[in-house]
């Protein structure tokens, strides 16, 4: 069994506040020390794995307090595959910033 859909509700809208106030990941992975450290050459692929962090753990520490457990292997695919679904609009709103 995959996740309830009060489960899938809060990762849909963690993911919608990401996407609409993700100004500030960005701004944070593009730091000059960060893309010499990195050798990333524009803070883009940082920017998407600190997005998916900032809605991934959020949502294990959320789920886990209302549920009492950590998420199983199906809830996690499910997670995974909300994410899959929804990161071109992760990306998009990254590229949006500039």
């Amino acid at each position: 069994m995959g996740l309830s859909s009060f489960n899938r509700d809060v990762l849909n809208q963690i993911i919608d506040n990401m996407v609409k106030d993700i100004r500030p990941v960005v701004d944070f992975a593009r730091k000059q020390e960060l893309r010499i450290l990195l050798k990333d050459r524009d803070g883009s692929d940082f920017s998407l794995g600190v997005a998916v962090a900032e809605i991934y753990m959020p949502f294990l520490i959320g789920f886990k307090r209302r549920n009492g457990r950590s998420v199983n292997q199906e809830e996690r695919a499910e997670l995974f595959n909300v994410l899959g679904q929804r990161i071109h609009e992760i990306k998009e709103a990254i590229f949006k910033c500039g």
